[in-house]
């Protein structure tokens, strides 16, 4: 069974081209460093304003190396999973042009009911994936034993930690939601971090609507450096839309609840008095998944005139 990313997991994948090149101008001083702790005073002189080199905390090699970490997990949960072996395949970089998944906007990740390479159709999807993961820890290269800070001790914002991350998931699951067909299709955004705490209403209010149905970090313990600082406020558990995920099984039975069960997303602007006509018209002495079915349906066909 694979593991969850923690800070062994991030060393395992730095590389040289991971590391801005910090410096002083008054005195000369140069580090190289994943991000920069919160202050921009230098540790040498104490002078203000330190430079910067573009940070690569997000870059192809970290978007590969963290998309290739999830693919390896998920793989492994599936496999492991004696509900759900056998039945579901977890790919990499899934094209489906009926959802507008192709080129540079291909599915992360996503989980299929066939064992397929190349582009697969809508009915073959059962699970979509936007990773927004990064370099969480500020690691300094010249020591790589421990990180200097924690994912929000340090200048720059990773992961789901970032607005923009938040703000480009949201707009990827909501071109894939208006394609016809994806109502049968869960969109989950897998981070290692938990959302900035101005932005978890943002985020439940995507799971409320049926936007997203879940936003996870894979890290359990994302806090290492300054612990005391509220970790339930920084890392909380759960909220209505985030969810940490702390082990294998507790991602395992997040699968088997979204893969075994067969969801619809339904989305429009309606007038209370419509939704009650649609209600009033069905046939109430059929079963609860006929009903729901029919309701379904007329649905469909609402649209602001």
């Amino acid at each position: 069974m694979g593991y969850l990313w923690s800070e062994d997991k991030e060393r395992d994948i730095l590389v040289d081209s991971m590391f801005a090149t910090i410096s002083c101008k008054q005195c000369g001083y140069v580090e190289k460093s994943v991000f920069r702790c919160s202050s921009d005073k230098c540790p040498n002189c104490g002078a203000r304003r330190l430079a910067v080199s573009e940070f690569n905390q997000r870059n192809a090699i970290v978007a590969d190396a963290t998309e290739r970490f999830a693919l390896q997990l998920f793989q492994s949960v599936v496999k492991n999973s004696s509900a759900l072996n056998g039945k579901f395949f977890v790919k990499r970089s899934v094209e489906c042009p009926q959802l507008e998944l192709r080129g540079r906007t291909k599915a992360d990740l996503a989980i299929l009911d066939k064992n397929l390479e190349g582009p697969v159709i809508l009915e073959r999807i059962k699970c979509i994936f936007e990773v927004k993961m990064s370099i969480i820890w500020n690691w300094s290269e010249r020591d790589r034993g421990q990180p200097l800070a924690d994912y929000d001790s340090h200048a720059g914002r990773p992961s789901i930690y970032r607005t923009d991350s938040i703000l480009k998931a949201i707009g990827k699951a909501a071109i894939t939601r208006a394609c016809k067909g994806s109502e049968r299709i869960p969109f989950v955004v897998v981070g290692n971090t938990p959302p900035p705490v101005a932005y978890r209403d943002k985020v439940d209010g995507t799971v409320r609507s049926g936007l997203i149905q879940r936003w996870i970090s894979l890290t359990s313990k994302p806090l290492v450096v300054k612990p005391e600082l509220l970790p339930n406020k920084r890392n909380p558990k759960e909220t209505f839309g985030f969810l940490r995920i702390d082990s294998t099984n507790e991602l395992e039975e997040m699968f088997v609840n979204i893969l075994t069960k067969d969801w619809r997303y339904m989305g429009a602007m309606v007038e209370p008095k419509e939704i009650g006509g649609i209600i009033k018209g069905l046939d109430l002495n059929k079963t609860d998944e006929e009903i729901g079915e029919a309701f379904l349906k007329l649905m469909e066909g609402i649209r602001i005139d």
